[in-house]
């Protein structure tokens, strides 16, 4: 069995070794694990939540590129989580298309 100070070692050694790992991917790769949309419509309203009367909080245009934030879209599958640049929220999957992450 191990002592504390022996735990506590191990513990370091693998923070040491797997720490590192962690932070090779950049939030943006992270993200991307997910997948992307491509806009199909030429305008598209970014909401603060999974709602057609949730607050705006950010626009795409057609063609643009929007990082898919969760594995699926809403239970219903009306609204995909997205990000595009600093703005989180959700978008209308209707309008969306998949495309490869850039």
């Amino acid at each position: 069995m191990f002592t504390h100070s022996r735990r506590f070692s191990v513990v370091m050694a693998v923070a040491l070794i797997i720490g590192p790992m962690c932070l090779a991917t950049s939030p943006a790769q992270a993200a991307n694990n997910f997948g992307c949309f491509q806009v199909v419509t030429p305008s598209l309203n970014i909401r603060a939540r999974p709602y057609s009367d949730a607050k705006v909080i950010g626009t795409a245009a057609a063609g643009d590129v929007l990082e898919k934030r969760k594995p699926l879209c809403t239970l219903r599958g009306y609204w995909c989580a997205v990000r595009k640049g600093a703005v989180e929220g959700y978008a209308d999957k209707s309008f969306l298309g998949t495309t490869k992450c850039p």
